[in-house]
């Protein structure tokens, strides 16, 4: 079988092969987790052994894939070497941006879940950047191509729509995670369905927390964005959220992972 970098390249060929401009792809997937490096005021990382994690992690039901929306920046970067570091400072500090301050708390939540579904209270930021940059976890673009510090849901939508057999064969390279979370309004939910016809929201409504597959075993988390501004109570207070309502679902189907 080929590895899952490789299976990756070519997807992010096609993909760049169906775009109508000359707009470069932002390659996303399983982050690389070799040696830093500092070049021109940039941090950047190497692959290494991070397949072998992964499946590690999923052998222990916590393979993470997180879903976002598109790349906030001018220019395609590969997002495998995302290390959460402030850039133009040689120091390996983590940066204080609000984007990766959830989701560094957010992806050390999810790895660290037990088996009855806890989650540990919220962490310093020096804990929370260790989880980041020493496990295996995923990363996936909806939207493969530079945008800017937000985008139209329709927008989202129309790439979503043109690209949806080459979103679908990517997240099938991960089907062994146990959990994602979707940070695009339910967009990333919507392509799991057609994978996994039998996923279902728990409790009452059509945009709950948690969404499920018996038949897979895996828990989607719905969140809002990373970036988002105005949580009700602050950050703190929507990672608790988080934490009840998962903890909630493993008091329904305990032991679930």
């Amino acid at each position: 079988m080929e590895s899952i970098h490789k299976q990756e390249e070519l997807i992010f060929k096609d993909y760049q092969a169906l775009l109508d401009d000359d707009r470069e792809v932002s390659s996303d997937g399983l982050h690389y987790l070799g040696n830093f490096y500092y070049e021109n005021d940039c941090w950047g990382r190497l692959p290494n052994n991070e397949e072998e994690k992964w499946y590690q992690y999923c052998n222990q039901k916590r393979g993470l894939v997180v879903l976002t929306k598109d790349l906030n920046d001018d220019i395609a970067w590969d997002i495998r070497e995302e290390h959460g570091r402030q850039n133009e400072n040689p120091n390996p500090t983590p940066t204080n941006h609000i984007f990766y301050r959830n989701l560094r708390r957010w992806v050390y939540a999810l790895l660290n879940i037990d088996n009855e579904g806890n989650i540990p209270n919220i962490p310093d930021i020096k804990t929370a950047q260790e989880c980041f940059e020493t496990k295996p976890w995923v990363r996936v673009n909806l939207k493969k191509v530079p945008g800017s510090s937000s985008i139209d849901n329709g927008l989202l939508a129309q790439y979503v729509d043109k690209f949806r057999s080459l979103l679908q064969k990517q997240l099938v390279i991960y089907k062994d995670a146990s959990i994602y979370l979707d940070c695009t309004r339910r967009c990333g939910i919507d392509l799991l369905s057609e994978l996994y016809p039998d996923l279902k929201p728990f409790g009452e409504g059509n945009d709950e927390w948690i969404y499920f597959s018996e038949k897979h075993h895996f828990i989607i988390v719905n969140s809002y964005h990373p970036s988002y501004r105005h949580f009700s109570g602050g950050e703190e207070a929507y990672y608790n959220r988080m934490r009840k309502a998962i903890r909630s679902f493993f008091q329904e189907y305990p032991n679930f992972l």
